[in-house]
């Protein structure tokens, strides 16, 4: 039998221990009765093979031995007695993962084993051989039978003395150091550090001006009852800041169980206001994973995300990530105007001592962020400066009827410049305006953040883990149903009014309905006022109508799609376009729209080809965040409109990516 093989040589040593002891055993049974000659014959024959059995298993502790010896002489002279001394559990196992070798401190790891020629990953369940192989020089914490934790680390070592004419031999050398003292202070430490919340009762001061004293008090009262019970959960420390906020301090380790629990708070906060008819929540940040002065940055921080992202939801900021929980309620249009009229007089002031105004939206321009820098370049004009509207040269044709029908119009020449051509108009002086997107992965040309010290971003999407900084002026505003509403509200406080012309009233009021769906969605008292006053500036809506026909074509294209509706998961329907178009993109998202009209459909989601991708398109009646589906799916948006881009894909992996998102949704929301 050839050394090459150690595990058939296992074999054969088991298999003649076996045959020796039944030719012993019938050697006796022949004594017995009285046949000495067979008996004697038997009986010699099973010697003979316990003998060669001795043998081997003396050359195979010897060669194991040798090949110790000149691992380490090689290297360093240490001596073999040392290395079986050394106070580190150790042991030599064959490539096929049988213990060829080991000291006495590994045996005592497994006092209840037969760890001779026993398979490794038998004797160690944490261990899998097939791991060991992928990783040639690697480690893993392991757990043993004493109760300890190990961290075993091993290595591929060329076993010259035991390879012969058949190939290369090889063995896998293991030692094992106990880290159960530094794993339990590792633990300790973690689960010791503290954590930082800050908690916010979203909507308070509309809900205490438009509430009677004494019943905002009774509210309030059972809202802070809800938290410092939720607090008691985690044996947290929590103090009053001011009449709508709160600071907690918590150990780590309870983290975990309040992530377990959803944050239970949120609703418990819900079911309280009810009674009271009023949408009034918490939103929570929770800074973690540093020292105290950075987990209340990180806390300030995660609380600003989540009233970002429209309130009533938590954020946990760590050193690394942003993780999200909650999110799932409607957000609330806020009354007041006092936000608007001041961001008005801010913009009028950065116009006035900039050199030129430039209003750039997001990749594959929509009806919103383009209609909203037609009525801001108004302002500019009115302000005697120069606008300039960037414009991608390949974008989609979404907006081209828009276009079509204003780029010809003497006063706009000049006006439109693509991503490239900015950059020959840009000074040191210019103001760079943001439409419609706070990310920087969705603009065209992410250099002219570089190139622009004045940056003014206006966008309504709830906010994601990627934000525009530094900004002179943000008007980030997530209860709005549009940037074109958030706009209109701004020329007015401008008292630029009597300037804005009618096409560029309708661009505005187009905008605003595209993004509303006809004011099914998202829509408030301050979304009619604004289409209000945009009729007062002459807004013809037969105009605005004719800009959302569609050729026979198309509208086919559209029933197409709708008819591949499949039900991912209750209220959720998902479709997929058959093939790519110029103009898919915008035929995906009015097909979204129109499955929201299908029996027993609360969200929508179509599949589109896409440049580099697949392009996902998601509608919602408001019950179901398609924005969490799509954060999913590396993209964003909104509670009722949100899309995403899956890059580097087919169609069949995209689907099969968007019904996951669809189920860990469903999943989380329970």
């Amino acid at each position: 039998m050839k050394k090459a093989y150690p595990f058939i040589m296992r074999k054969y040593i088991t298999a003649a221990f076996a045959a020796a002891g039944i030719l012993v055993i019938c050697a006796a049974v022949l004594l017995f009765m009285g046949n000495f000659v067979m008996a004697s014959i038997q009986g010699g024959i099973g010697l003979l093979i316990l003998t060669h059995i001795f043998i081997l298993r003396f050359k195979r502790k010897k060669a194991v031995m040798q090949y110790l010896h000149r691992i380490i002489d090689d290297d360093n002279g240490i001596s073999e007695n040392a290395i079986v001394g050394i106070p580190l559990p150790m042991t030599v196992c064959s490539i096929d993962g049988t213990i060829k070798w080991y000291n006495n401190k590994f045996l005592s790891l497994f006092k209840d084993k037969k760890l001779p020629d026993e398979m490794l990953d038998n004797a160690i369940h944490d261990l899998k051989w097939s791991e060991v192989l992928k990783h040639p020089d690697g480690e893993k914490m392991i757990s043993s039978t004493d109760g300890n934790i190990y961290r075993v680390k091993w290595c591929m070592l060329k076993d010259k003395i035991m390879s012969n004419q058949i190939g290369e031999h090889y063995s896998v050398f293991f030692y094992f150091t106990d880290v159960t003292r530094e794993k339990y202070f590792e633990d300790a430490y973690e689960n010791d550090r503290t954590d930082i919340a800050i908690i916010n009762i979203d909507n308070y001061d509309e809900f205490a001006q438009k509430t009677d004293d004494d019943v905002v008090d009774a509210v309030v009262s059972k809202i802070r009852a809800a938290i410092i019970a939720w607090g008691r959960d985690g044996k947290a420390v929590i103090k009053k800041t001011d009449r709508d906020r709160y600071f907690a301090v918590f150990e780590h380790k309870y983290l975990e169980k309040y992530i377990n629990n959803k944050f239970d708070v949120i609703e418990k906060v819900r079911e309280i206001t009810e009674s009271v008819n009023f949408q009034l929540s918490i939103s929570m940040g929770i800074g973690t994973g540093g020292d105290l002065a950075a987990n209340e940055v990180s806390a300030r921080t995660a609380l600003d995300m989540s009233l970002g992202r429209g309130g009533d939801q938590v954020c946990v900021k760590d050193l690394t990530q942003f993780r999200f929980y909650g999110g799932k309620n409607k957000e609330y249009e806020r009354s007041t105007r006092v936000k608007a009229r001041a961001v008005a007089s801010a913009f009028a002031d950065f116009v006035k001592k900039s050199d030129s105004v430039i209003f750039m939206g997001h990749h594959a321009a929509d009806f919103d962020c383009f209609g909203a820098a037609i009525g801001l370049q108004r302002a500019a004009r009115a302000l005697g400066k120069t606008p300039y509207i960037v414009l991608e040269r390949n974008a989609s044709n979404a907006i081209q009827k828009m276009y079509d029908e204003i780029k010809d119009i003497e006063e706009y020449r000049g006006m439109f410049i693509d991503e490239n051509e900015v950059l020959e108009e840009i000074t040191e002086n210019s103001l760079l305006v943001i439409l419609d997107t706070h990310r920087p992965s969705m603009l065209p040309n992410k250099r002219l953040l570089e190139r622009t010290k004045k940056i003014v971003l206006i966008d309504h999407h709830r906010r994601s883990t990627e934000f525009i900084s530094p900004c002179s002026l943000v008007y980030h505003e997530p209860y709005a149903s549009s940037t074109c509403e958030m706009v209109t509200e701004m020329l007015d406080y401008m008292d630029v009014g009597n300037k804005v012309t009618k096409m560029e009233a309708q661009c505005l009021y187009t905008g605003i309905i595209m993004d509303t769906k006809n004011f099914m969605l998202k829509t408030g008292v301050r979304t009619f006022e604004a289409a209000s006053y945009l009729r007062k500036l002459g807004l013809d809506t037969v105009s605005v109508r004719r800009m959302f026909s569609m050729s026979l074509d198309e509208y086919s294209k559209r029933a197409e799609i709708v008819d591949t509706a499949v039900m991912a998961s209750p209220g959720i329907a998902v479709a997929r376009a058959p093939r790519k178009d110029k103009n898919m993109r915008v035929i995906a998202s009015q097909a979204a729209d129109e499955m929201l009209n299908l029996n027993n459909v609360r969200a929508s989601v179509v599949a589109y080809p896409s440049d580099g991708g697949i392009g996902v398109s998601a509608r919602s009646l408001g019950d179901i965040n398609v924005q969490l589906i799509c954060e999913k799916l590396g993209g964003g948006g909104h509670m009722t409109v949100a899309g995403a881009i899956i890059k580097h894909t087919d169609m069949e992996k995209a689907l099969d990516e968007i019904g996951q998102a669809v189920k860990a949704y469903v999943a989380e929301s329970q």
